[in-house]
């Protein structure tokens, strides 16, 4: 499909999809506008269209116009130093709640107001096309509605405390390995479908302020270039009277720039004033488009109230209590638990008096990397809140390393008199000058995510190097992993060995050597990282039989969690993840399945990772994704059934990445750097319905504490606008209060048109104490019966019969009515 052919769809339907003004836009706020326009020079319209700096826009003091501070978010303000850390927007999308995705919001407005920023720059809405991509963690999930009900009370949120959101990334960045090469191609129908509701939503039910453009290319056009995308879908199709920014270094031409309808640059260069002087002059641009972009940009200041200086609200602290209790509260309602055999949880505290915590996220901070980051004041790691709560309950919890319990083989030099490693730390990436510190490092397993905390160190662009002596007493074979963020080499005896001496994601690399009891070898390690996290690890073992005495030690225990996953050294945004565990959990999960005693995985991701090798051997799992600062406090209260679990999937669990819709088109494979989506409108679970493929767990799905039932399904009379209502009953069958989430989906029984079996209209979470029952209301509006038509360039109805469905899940069908639908 060619540009040229979607310039004319988009005037064909700019009357059928309908025009929606801002309600912060106003004849006053044009009339202030025009003022403001009518006394600048042409040098300070020029200079308005690119970023004073890194985090804001220009002011002129002589007209009034005060600059605009942004922040990066969306999860929290991760610009103007340490703010509250909420639970990544993936985990807000878990929680299938509307209005806490409202709170969630309001919290961020206020820590906005509490710094003086005016423009966050989240929600992010991309959709969930498969588990690499590495900003997954900052998106809402697969499913359109989901996503675009959940942004638009963020938004709403957010803007209600007088600051400006931004909907990202328009549109298409749904993979980050080559961003800013690949041409996404998506036909017409799965753009507005699948990719566009969001987007459409975040402007005409939320009112959206500013909207950024994506790095990637749409059809073979940059975003940030693409007139269609700009002018005729955001601004003629959905009415968008505000603000168009790039995202940061994402415009390539300045002219293409300046016709697609771009407003702002940021943080600046293609925008700057003497290339567009040039270009007014030679005819290329015109002052009508100067001006255009000028008047939405101002729009945004004036509407918003931002005109004169907003200063910071003295009264709001930067560490605001409000704020931690609603981190926390998402990260209640967001943990998923996937996993109960036998319910093995709650833990029962008259039965598991010892727990042993195990895994490299039980500590820290672990959240995902990139722009979305926060620094915290302050946070809970999941073994401090597991520990927290068990004491509670009288039950002792300990922390197991197992790098512990490797066999003793590294010595800092050959008289072996100290076991570990020479580690020498450089404040450089080339290991050159004196190092800033020399000591002793027993292990090697560091996630760095704020610097090494080595005085003198930098926290960015530094590199350590280790150093010592490999020696047994027992001959046999011997496995050597390392991994790192960014790059790292290994030697033996000074041979290369294995040399990632690059920047890069987190990765992993092993050797196995065989090793003679006696013989002395020299060891050498070393790592550099180039900014944003770190992470170096130097791992150990003997390959055969042999006792395992971390798993003997375990097994002394009642009960093992395993904490787990990615972290920001592997998902993160500007490039993908694996879909397999990092290597040093993948080595962990193996040695737990020896385990006789239960395990508990504590998963963290931003989406599935593949665990048929794995998931077997735990007998319950919480998918934790990144739950903020109040992560561990939520973990431990759902571990011990202080809090029941209500999150639910915003995306199908694969059982592997074959099974996947896109599997064949989701890498460039040809070179030619398209990436063609040939499975159109059927990606999740939609995609895995037409396929009829089994998955590991579905969208949607989620585990309680205790029990539902839903009944009385009815359907009221279908109105002459087209809507219709919904009516059933939820009851709390089980002995816990608890919450469930009643979803609604729509199906055409037979059609002309290929579409899916079913696609979520509507949901609801339902709150209720045991025996407690709810009288549950939805209204279906005539655009839960649509599907774009590329004949007619609109949404249609296709007369005939249709499955309106209830579930608990995609696949957990409760309760279903047909209806006829003209």
């Amino acid at each position: 499909m060619n540009i040229k052919r979607l310039g004319i769809v988009c005037l064909l339907g700019l009357n059928a999809l309908g025009a929606s003004a801002q309600k912060w836009f106003s004849l006053e706020v044009e009339k202030q506008v025009n003022e403001i326009l009518s006394r600048m020079t042409v040098e300070e319209k020029l200079s308005y269209l690119k970023g004073a700096d890194w985090m804001s826009t220009k002011g002129f003091p002589n007209l009034g116009i005060s600059p605009m501070k942004m922040s990066d978010g969306p999860q929290g303000l991760g610009t103007h130093g340490k703010s509250t850390a909420y639970p990544a927007t993936v985990a807000l999308a878990a929680t299938w709640n509307e209005e806490l995705a409202y709170e969630y919001g309001e919290a961020l407005g206020r820590d906005c107001n509490a710094r003086g920023v005016n423009i966050l720059l989240g929600p992010a809405v991309n959709i969930y096309r498969a588990p690499f991509c590495g900003r997954n963690f900052e998106y809402m999930g697969e499913d359109p509605y989901l996503a675009g009900q959940t942004a638009a009370n963020y938004i709403k949120g957010v803007q209600d405390k007088g600051v400006v959101a931004t909907v990202k990334h328009f549109v298409g960045n749904n993979s980050d390995y080559d961003r800013h090469n690949i041409s996404n191609d998506i036909d017409e129908r799965t753009l507005f479908e699948i990719y566009f509701p969001a987007f459409k939503a975040a402007v005409q039910e939320a009112e959206v302020g500013a909207v950024m453009t994506s790095y990637n290319l749409l059809n073979g056009l940059y975003t940030t270039e693409h007139p269609w995308l700009i002018r005729k879908i955001l601004r003629d199709c959905w009415g968008f009277n505000g603000l168009v920014m790039s995202d940061w270094g994402s415009l390539h031409y300045t002219v293409p720039g300046v016709k697609a309808g771009l407003d702002l640059e940021m943080p600046g260069g293609k925008f700057n004033i003497k290339d567009l002087a040039y270009y007014l002059k030679s005819g290329d641009i015109s002052m009508e488009m100067i001006d255009e972009k000028v008047r939405h940009i101002l729009r945004v200041l004036i509407g918003f109230g931002l005109k004169d200086d907003k200063v910071v609200d003295s009264n709001l602290p930067l560490d605001d209590p409000k704020s931690a209790a609603t981190a926390l509260k998402v990260a209640q309602e967001s943990i998923v638990l996937l996993k109960n055999e036998e319910n093995v949880l709650p833990i029962n505290p008259q039965k598991i008096r010892n727990i042993v915590v195990v895994g490299k996220n039980a500590h820290g901070y672990v959240h995902g990397g990139g722009s979305g980051n926060v620094t915290p004041f302050h946070y809970i790691s999941a073994f401090d809140g597991i520990k927290e709560t068990a004491e509670e309950y009288g039950v002792e919890v300990k922390y197991m390393d197992e790098l512990d319990f490797q066999p003793k083989l590294i010595y800092t030099n050959d008289t072996q008199g100290e076991q570990g490693l020479r580690a020498e730390y450089f404040s450089n990436k080339d290991l050159k000058g004196t190092p800033v510190t020399v000591q002793n490092e027993k292990k090697i397993n560091y996630s760095w995510g704020d610097g090494t905390g080595i005085a003198g160190m930098p926290k960015e662009h530094f590199s350590v190097r280790w150093s010592g002596i490999v020696s047994t007493s027992e001959s046999g074979e011997y496995e050597f992993t390392v991994a790192g963020d960014d790059g790292y080499r290994f030697y033996i005896n000074n041979e290369l060995l294995i040399d990632e001496w690059h920047e890069g994601g987190l990765r992993s690399s092993k050797i196995v050597r065989k090793l003679q009891a006696g013989e002395k070898l020299d060891i050498r390690f070393e790592y550099f990282q180039a900014g944003g996290g770190a992470q170096a690890t130097f791992t150990w073992r003997r390959i055969g039989e042999h006792k395992d005495l971390f798993v003997e030690s375990l097994n002394k225990a009642d009960m093992v969690i395993a904490c787990f996953g990615h972290t920001s050294e592997s998902e993160r945004e500007g490039t993908d993840r694996t879909f397999t565990l990092p290597e040093v959990d993948a080595q962990l999960m193996a040695r737990l399945k020896a385990c006789k005693v239960p395990v508990i995985g504590v998963v963290n991701a931003g989406g599935n990772i593949e665990m048929q090798g794995w998931e077997p051997s735990l007998c319950a799992m919480l998918w934790t994704w990144y739950a903020g600062q109040e992560a561990g406090r939520a973990i431990g209260e759902i571990l011990f059934g202080k809090v029941n679990p209500s999150g639910k999937l915003p995306m199908t669990f694969e059982k592997k990445w074959e099974d996947n819709p896109a599997y064949l088109n989701y890498h460039d494979s040809d070179g030619d750097m398209h990436v063609a989506y040939t499975e159109g409108i059927f990606i999740g679970y939609r995609g895995y319905d037409r396929l009829k493929r089994e998955v590991q767990y579905p969208f949607g799905f989620g585990l309680s504490y205790t029990t539902f039932k839903l009944s009385n399904m009815t359907l009221g009379e279908i109105r002459e606008d087209g809507s219709v209502d919904v009516r059933c009953r939820l009851v709390n069958t089980g002995k816990r209060a608890g919450a469930q989430v009643v979803q609604v989906y729509v199906g055409k029984t037979s059609s002309q048109i290929e579409r899916p079996e079913k696609e979520l209209r509507n949901y609801k979470k339902v709150f209720l104490q045991p025996g407690e029952s709810a009288a549950v209301t939805f209204t279906l509006p005539r655009e839960a019966f649509t599907y774009y038509s590329t004949t007619a360039h609109d949404f249609v109805v296709e007369p005939g019969e249709y499955r309106i469905i209830l579930g608990f899940s995609s696949k957990d069908i409760q309760s279903q009515i047909k209806v006829s639908y003209q």
